[in-house]
């Protein structure tokens, strides 16, 4: 595995209990040891904060920020003035799926820049483009990223992601193209979700959408990214993935989940909390307890 990096969940300008910022610390930290650093090869710690002036140098931090002071598209994973990573999620329900989401994609790809060649994707082909190579941008988790493909750690939801297999010049039988199973093969884009890619030969960045739309069918579309000012603006100060970002208007990670799906995920996350709160008492209990007996020792041995 790579060097250790180290990310930092820190609330900014905006009140969030400090116990569920550990939480979603904690159990993003067990997906990365657990289910994504063997896959991706990355090694990381996730560590919770309170304030962002806790955080130490060197950490790469994940704001959790106020929606309503956001502008449209600034979530994501972006680079500062040293071109050192950080990311910008909304403090809303289930922000741990975005947490997860724009940690994984950071670590997989701290620049924003990462690519990886291969034949353009068949959804894209069925919609009337020519096949040809193109340079796809590494963003692992969008093609699966909706809540309805994620999963529980502690009753913490996080993202599913796509595997390296995911570039496989074709599919195989028993090939794991995602964490979760969603996908079937190579280049696939399930529900609510995207892939981008540069041609190489127009020197366009093109995106494919498989979006449900109010009607609730899919409506697969390629948008042409390039034809934006904003697109434009923000690769030119920053890379490919944040220009990405500020541009698309996608459905919410959310917007599919069923509400016996919600209710599941919040009775989870409340059970697995009470659990952690009842362990705290105790561990509490029994330190106090401890340190009763060792003054009780001191005294006797003071006395004696």
């Amino acid at each position: 595995m790579s060097s250790v990096a180290h990310v930092a969940l820190v609330p900014r300008g905006v009140k969030v209990d400090m116990s569920e910022v550990s939480n979603v610390a904690a159990a993003l930290s067990i997906q990365i040891v657990r289910d994504f650093g063997p896959i991706w090869g990355v090694s990381a710690t996730v560590s919770a904060f309170p304030k962002p002036s806790d955080v130490p140098v060197g950490y790469w931090p994940i704001y959790i920020e106020d929606a309503n002071k956001f502008p449209e598209g600034a979530c994501g994973v972006h680079l500062d003035s040293r071109n050192q990573p950080y990311a910008l999620i909304e403090a809303r329900d289930q922000w741990s799926l975005d947490a997860s989401h724009e940690c994984m994609e950071m670590l997989v790809d701290p620049s924003g820049n990462r690519f990886h060649s291969g034949p353009l994707l068949e959804a894209a082909v069925q919609l009337g483009l020519p096949q040809h190579q193109v340079q796809y941008v590494v963003e692992i988790c969008n093609p699966v990223e909706d809540g309805q493909y994620g999963y529980q750690i502690n009753g913490v939801l996080v993202s599913d992601f796509f595997t390296p297999n995911f570039y496989d010049p074709v599919a195989a039988r028993g090939v794991r193209y995602d964490f979760m199973g969603a996908l079937s093969g190579p280049l696939e884009v399930v529900e609510n979700g995207y892939i981008s890619w540069l041609d190489p030969v127009t020197k366009d960045t093109m995106q494919l959408q498989n979006f449900l739309g109010p009607d609730h069918r899919l409506h697969p579309q390629v948008v042409n990214l390039s034809h934006s000012k904003m697109f434009q603006e923000v690769l030119l100060k920053e890379a490919f993935r944040p220009a990405i970002d500020r541009v698309i208007v996608r459905p919410s990670l959310l917007s599919s989940l069923s509400r016996e799906q919600h209710i599941s995920f919040e009775t989870r996350y409340r059970s697995v909390r009470h659990a952690a709160q009842i362990n705290a008492r105790r561990m509490q209990e029994e330190i106090e307890a401890s340190l009763a007996i060792h003054e009780e020792q001191l005294g006797a041995c003071l006395i004696s």
